[in-house]
């Protein structure tokens, strides 16, 4: 339940993309209503209740602008990290949490960690129930008290390599032939039954007023959706006025498939085809050409970067600061990939900025002030667009804020004079983790209080994940790895001119 009015204060708080002193929200409902310090809110609203304190940093909450909610990582449930493509054939064998449970889990972790709101990729058990999973998955979101952008996804080509599925097959021993060719069959359902089913999705669940859920679509992957299911998707979403996300770039040999097939770049085969606008977001983004920041900013389209998991799959590093001066707008996903596994948005906040400083003496970087913004602004302009009002803390905007532990993140070895104004936000994303989480707001609810969650228990959570893994038979490891690597193998000493 929220509070009709409350007052939020803290010794220092992110406004207007500056650190100020003595920082104060008037909210009222889901809604801020002022911002002032706190002796002025006080004084005008004496029977409003307060919280907060000196010793606390007050942000707006954090956006997780890609993910998939899996609730535990990928190495735990069995699946080592590889090299994309491989690691990929591996996803179908592993054993599936139930939706609700999935979502609850993953939103525990998610506003443990900062974060008010996620993009959420969904990957089902088949696709044949990927729209009972989905109702399930919202419900577990909407138990966690967590905002989510929903884009259920359609691949129609390319399932298991990129153009030659033929070839690959014959050079697989002939006991793996068969089921590598059940493989490469396009999935059961056509382009307007996903469509329709989204739009079923979308009218039940759409939420434009409140903001808590929006519906999206995702033709998964430029090598995976052909032109008809991405345009089928971008006439749809600009149709219902939301958003299409969709894996774009994340690896060499996507770039590779797009100069073998169309000998030039993704990016300008969208912009041929009218699929790039606002409406879009791209995620992962590392292997763009020359000119692709220029033409994504044009066309205001936005990328959500993933840093640990672009590292964890050996896809690389995104030219983040490329896309941020051009006038990208980028926002942070944590692809539930995490270095650490522990979906900690605040380290991830801190290896996209270290991630975002090149070598070299001219070539610039990511500045403090842009990963702050990546992770708030921009990253819910990346999840939601830009007429929704979330990401600042500015009057009129929706509630959505995370109070850390300014004491705990300065030390105790540090007179009060430090660090220095201008320093503070670099001071932050060096030394500010999901342990330094006090509070977290979202739509006007305290969804978590002095680091407990207010919905979910968290030693029950962590019986109920441990009784569904327990009645799950481990798979046996996929079989393709080795010969998919050496299919890629060749993709690298064949690599097209790409200019």
């Amino acid at each position: 339940m929220t509070e009709s009015r409350q007052i939020v204060h803290a010794g220092l708080g992110l406004v207007d993309d500056e650190f100020q002193r003595d920082v104060a929200l008037l909210i009222e409902g889901a809604t801020i209503v002022e911002v002032s310090g706190r002796g002025a809110l006080v004084s005008q609203h004496p029977d409003v209740p307060v919280l907060g304190s000196d010793d606390l940093l007050l942000m707006p909450g954090f956006v997780n602008s890609h993910d998939h909610g899996r609730a535990l990582g990928t190495v735990t449930l069995g699946l080592p990290d590889d090299l994309l493509e491989v690691w990929l054939a591996g996803l179908g064998s592993l054993p599936r949490i139930p939706p609700r449970l999935a979502a609850e889990y993953e939103g525990w972790q998610l506003i443990r960690s900062g974060v008010t709101s996620v993009a959420h990729s969904h990957n089902p058990a088949s696709l044949a129930t990927m729209f009972e999973e989905v109702p399930q998955a919202l419900a577990g979101y909407r138990r966690a008290g967590l905002r989510v952008a929903m884009f259920p996804p359609l691949l129609d080509q390319n399932t298991l390599v990129y153009r030659d599925s033929e070839s690959f097959i014959a050079s697989l021993p002939a006991d793996l032939r068969d089921s590598a060719r059940a493989r490469a069959q396009r999935p059961g359902m056509g382009i307007q039954e996903w469509l329709d089913s989204l739009q079923s999705l979308h009218d039940r669940y759409h939420d434009a007023r409140n903001h808590r859920i929006h519906i999206q679509a995702s033709p998964v992957g430029g090598q995976w959706a052909s032109d008809s299911l991405i345009l089928g998707a971008t006439d749809w979403a600009r149709a219902n006025n939301t958003r299409v996300q969709m894996h774009m770039l994340e690896s060499p040999f996507q770039r590779d498939y797009a100069w073998r097939t169309w000998d030039h770049g993704f990016i300008e085969q969208l912009d041929r085809m009218s699929a790039l606008g606002d409406w879009l977001t791209l995620a992962h983004m590392i292997w763009s050409e020359a000119g692709d920041p220029a033409l994504l900013a044009a066309r205001d389209v936005s990328v959500a970067h993933n840093p640990s998991s672009n590292l964890r799959l050996r896809s690389g590093i995104a030219p983040t600061a490329r896309y941020c001066q051009a006038g990208v707008n980028v926002g942070i996903g944590m692809d539930g990939h995490t270095l650490d596994d522990d979906q900690d948005y605040l380290r991830e906040m801190r290896l996209a900025f270290t991630l975002g400083s090149r070598p070299g003496a001219g070539s610039g970087g990511l500045t403090p002030q842009d990963v702050l913004q990546m992770a708030t602004r921009r990253g819910a302009i990346a999840t939601f667009g830009r007429d929704v009002p979330l990401g600042a803390l500015k009057p009129g905007w929706l509630a959505d804020l995370v109070l850390l532990d300014w004491r705990a993140i300065r030390g105790e070895a540090l007179p009060a004079h430090f660090p220095a104004e201008n320093h503070m936000p670099e001071f932050l994303l060096r030394r500010a983790t999901r342990r330094h989480v006090r509070h977290v707001m979202v739509h006007g609810e305290w969804t978590l209080r002095d680091g407990h969650h207010t919905r979910l228990e968290e030693s029950g959570l962590h019986a109920a994940i441990r009784e569904a893994l327990e009645c799950i038979v481990p798979s046996t490891p996929h079989l393709l790895g080795q010969h998919l690597r050496r299919f890629y193998a060749a993709w690298d000493k064949d690599r097209p001119n790409a200019g």
